[in-house]
């Protein structure tokens, strides 16, 4: 019935109990301006008492921190992005904020969504991986108007924000680099590449150089591919483009059939350029009736939990994620805990180093 419904505490009833004034309970209770030490005990006793919990949303509307981020993945089911997930609420939750978190499925209709619904509850930040460069306005408007934004993963290279990364040409330039030591001169590369048009691809093979940092492409595969093509130069070995899958899409059922056209020309080598290509490119392998290490070397630039149970064990790029969430929730926490009369913060750009896992996978030549 109505009448049974427990009365939540409010401010007004602790400040009663205490028998103080309110603003001084509200002092007290948020950690702000001085309360005499007496004074506060019996505040806090009374509102321990009362059950009182702090009304989070009147808090930040008088404050102005909502002590809240907001983060944005494409897809929370995948370990890389999970994993990340965990670390940024765990360092977070040690830091007294709390984060929301969209999954976006690989839509910008849906980022746009979630960015909106973080403003309304008026987030201290966002932490995002974006899924499209070509369509960020919407991070540019939230940035215009004094939010602050780290990218992870992915990033938008005109976007003013922080970014969290691993360094992802020189991680794909040690994969390929262990296996030309291992003798192979056919490797395969399987990735979605979705900046490099299909009919484009030979060309670029053909006349690409090294290029800075400052003008990476936006997605890790492209990233992955040029340091690839970084360790075949270094090496003095030509790259046959048959070798390079191009998926286009995120997609493991992509891979796969990738995965079999490239299979159609001999490699001796396989790298992926994530876990979902993996999965796929396992696919394609099984179907073709090959055996790793025998018929075809193998990496995986991503270290899934399943790789070390199958036979042989498959080696693996491990990404530091623990280090990606830290790293992201550590920036916003220092933007957000600010004085008001500190000087701007300039952005910050991360970049980590994971680690290749030897494991059983690549064979001698």
């Amino acid at each position: 019935m109505p009448g049974n419904k427990q009365k939540h505490a409010t401010l007004v009833d602790v400040a009663r109990a205490a028998n103080v004034s309110v603003a001084t309970a509200g002092r007290a209770l948020g950690n702000y301006g001085y309360v005499g030490a007496e004074a506060k005990d019996k505040i806090l006793k009374a509102a321990h008492a009362l059950n009182y919990r702090k009304n989070l949303a009147a808090q930040s509307l008088i404050s102005g921190k909502a002590k809240t981020f907001g983060m944005i993945v494409s897809d929370i089911g995948i370990e890389f992005y999970s994993n990340i997930i965990k670390s940024v609420v765990n360092y977070c939750r040690g830091h007294g904020y709390c984060v929301l978190i969209y999954d976006t499925h690989e839509s910008v209709k849906i980022e746009r969504e979630a960015l909106a619904i973080f403003q309304q509850h008026r987030v201290d930040g966002i932490i995002v991986s974006p899924a499209d460069f070509r369509n960020a306005d919407h991070l540019r408007e939230f940035v215009s108007s004094g939010g602050r934004v780290v990218q992870i993963d992915r990033c938008v290279p005109d976007l003013e924000s922080d970014t969290v990364q691993l360094d992802n040409r020189r991680a794909a330039r040690e994969c390929t680099r262990k296996l030309i030591a291992a003798g192979h001169r056919r490797i395969g590369y399987i990735g979605e590449l979705s900046e490099i048009r299909p009919a484009s691809l030979r060309k670029f093979m053909a006349t690409s150089q090294p290029v800075s940092d400052a003008r990476q492409p936006f997605a890790p595969s492209c990233q992955r591919l040029f340091g690839y093509l970084d360790a075949h130069r270094e090496a003095g070995i030509e790259v046959c483009p048959d070798l390079i899958g191009r998926t286009g899409q995120y997609s493991d059922g992509a891979a796969c059939k990738e995965t079999g056209k490239v299979l159609a020309h001999a490699p001796t080598a396989l790298l992926t350029a994530d876990g979902l290509m993996t999965v796929g490119a396992f696919r394609a392998i099984r179907a073709h009736g090959l055996r790793i290490p025998e018929d075809l070397s193998f990496i995986s630039f991503d270290d899934l939990d399943w790789l070390q149970f199958v036979d042989p064990p498959v080696t693996a790029f491990a990404h530091p994620c623990s280090r990606i969430g830290e790293e992201a929730a550590r920036i916003l926490i220092k933007w957000a805990n600010r004085g008001e009369d500190a000087s701007p913060l300039h952005h910050e750009h991360v970049r980590l180093a994971g680690s290749l896992i030897e494991r059983e996978s690549i064979r001698m030549l």
